[in-house]
């Protein structure tokens, strides 16, 4: 075969590569460490872990099924989106932000999503997702009232008869005034939290096990008169809606996604009894994830709604102060900012923050280095803030 000008090079550069090779001597061996960063499945919902969990829990964590998008997909406007400074932007990276939409008038004005992150991935929500509940049962809240708000669980829930948690009423789960035990602590693998992850579906299990098995909860305060942050009272919650119904919880999210017109595909954490882990564990899209804001902005008409809106301080009165000093309401797993400003907050950063006022939102996903460190949500809550202020 014919010798072209490309063999000749390749010919000329190895020559060279050998000859620089001797001329070095005996090359050092390198080996490859089987030493990994951390190899065990702890402490997932922190740091680099958390990034590879939220954008992939369809893929590492143990069980959980898809929704599908809304038939009628409601997009926001997509206007000329404005650049945020640089300043704003290492602010952003800093805060081990995902991606922040801001939505002005239904128009998304800004974002930022960091490499390798899509406006149509999906990503946990952690527990923003516990507004996502509180929502999907909405439609039965406005319908039963006060009164059937005012109902103990047990009344809708035999299975809880003559525990604590079964004393409570529909109301203080959905206000976390169930006045029972109940440790948020990632840190300690023997914390309810922990504890629940199999049993939920975050965590492999060797057999599966119903959210019942967790409701055998001590009672530490008065109900209605104290405040737990407690995720059993938001499982128990879309238990009642359950029964309420007579749907299986799943065909209530996915009315609740059908109605905020979905456009993306979703992912949600259940174990293998199809009980959904209803504390936090939906993977939404970003885009997806703020539709829940302009329904906060738009409707008028829901009790739902306008309970949140118009929170009173008694709720509050009961939180620690020390964690929640930011809050002046609490209802329906919102938090209550101030007359014109609401927040839904998660785990790893996860906010999605309304301004009536301002008929703003801002939906922040992040990877907290720290799942829940309290200097990395001040940050958070500053750099939401001041991005507000230019509207």
């Amino acid at each position: 075969m014919k010798k072209t000008v490309l063999h000749t090079t390749l010919a000329s550069i190895l020559a060279l590569t050998a000859t620089m090779i001797m001329a070095a001597g005996p090359q050092e061996k390198v080996e490859r460490s089987n030493q990994y960063i951390d190899s065990s499945r702890d402490g997932y919902l922190s740091g680099w872990k958390a990034m590879l969990t939220n954008s992939q829990p369809n893929k590492l964590l143990f069980s959980g099924i898809w929704f599908e998008p809304s038939k009628k997909k409601a997009p926001f406007s997509q206007g000329v989106l404005e650049p945020f400074t640089d300043e704003i932007k290492s602010r952003l990276v800093d805060n081990s932000t995902d991606g922040l939409l801001v939505i002005k008038d239904n128009t998304v004005v800004k974002q930022y999503l960091r490499y390798g992150f899509n406006i149509d991935d999906i990503h946990l929500i952690h527990s923003t997702g516990k507004a996502f509940t509180s929502f999907a049962i909405q439609p039965i809240y406005d319908q039963i009232g006060k009164d059937g708000l005012d109902t103990p669980l047990s009344s809708y829930l035999p299975k809880l008869k003559g525990l604590p948690v079964g004393q409570a009423t529909l109301q203080h789960a959905l206000d976390m005034q169930a006045g029972l035990e109940w440790s948020e602590n990632y840190d300690d693998p023997n914390t309810h939290s922990m504890l629940s992850g199999p049993i939920g579906g975050w965590d492999p299990i060797a057999s599966p096990k119903s959210w019942y098995t967790m409701a055998d909860l001590k009672q530490t305060g008065e109900h209605g008169k104290t405040w737990v942050y407690n995720s059993f009272s938001v499982i128990a919650s879309s238990f009642a809606a359950e029964a309420i119904s007579g749907k299986p919880y799943s065909e209530l999210v996915q009315a609740s996604y059908d109605k905020l017109g979905f456009e993306d595909k979703s992912w949600y954490v259940a174990n293998k009894l199809g009980e959904l882990s209803s504390e936090g564990g939906q993977a939404l899209s970003i885009r997806d994830f703020a539709k829940l804001g302009r329904y906060m902005l738009e409707e008028k008409k829901s009790q739902y709604v306008n309970d949140i809106w118009n929170a009173d301080g008694s709720v509050a009165l009961y939180m620690p102060k020390d964690k929640y000093s930011f809050a002046v309401g609490y209802k329906n797993y919102w938090y209550k900012i101030s007359d014109n400003e609401i927040l839904a907050l998660g785990s790893s950063g996860q906010i999605l923050y309304i301004n009536r006022e301002k008929n703003l939102i801002i939906a922040k996903l992040s990877s907290f280095v720290q799942g829940q460190g309290l200097p990395e949500y001040d940050k958070a809550f500053t750099l939401i803030s001041d991005i507000a202020k230019d509207y």
